[in-house]
């Protein structure tokens, strides 16, 4: 009967295990064949597992990295090929400014208000120049009020 058709098989109905007499042979056949690859000359897994891990580490230690096919051969420039380490633009630009964008932001702030107090931003001088006219039509309204005599009560 094919999978899905008929009554649903609920857990534990049909479940098998394995007893210890099978799982005696199985063991008993690996020791076997382990024995009979020592006796050829082979290494067992185990050792093989162990050597390779030991082995590896020396070698990635003396070689930084192999070749494959023909990147030995052909020099190539990969935009997307992962770099060893990630460079700061400050440390490219040459800058080591420690301050943050916050720091950075209200010095910035901070300079401005000097430069206004000292009237030598752009804003400021307008400001003056608008002052200036203001102090002029004030003169001749007095001046024209003074020669007109003096104001009715």
């Amino acid at each position: 009967m094919g999978r899905g058709r008929g009554r649903p098989k609920y857990k534990g109905h049909s479940r098998h295990f394995t007893s210890r007499e099978e799982l005696e042979e199985e063991r008993k056949k690996d020791e076997e064949k382990e024995r009979k690859r020592q006796e050829r000359g082979y290494d067992s897994p185990t050792d093989s597992e162990d050597s390779e891990a030991e082995s590896s580490e020396s070698e990635d230690e003396n070689k930084e990295h192999k070749a494959k096919g023909v990147e030995g051969l052909i020099e190539v420039s990969n935009p997307n090929h992962a770099r060893k380490g990630q460079v700061k633009t400050a440390t490219v630009a040459g800058e080591t400014s420690q301050l943050t964008r916050r720091q950075k932001e209200e010095l910035a702030r901070q300079n401005y208000q000097r430069l206004q107090l000292e009237c030598k931003t752009d804003q400021a001088q307008k400001d003056l120049a608008r002052l200036a006219i203001i102090r002029k039509k004030r003169e001749e309204e007095a001046a024209k009020n003074a020669a007109a005599g003096p104001a009715p009560k």
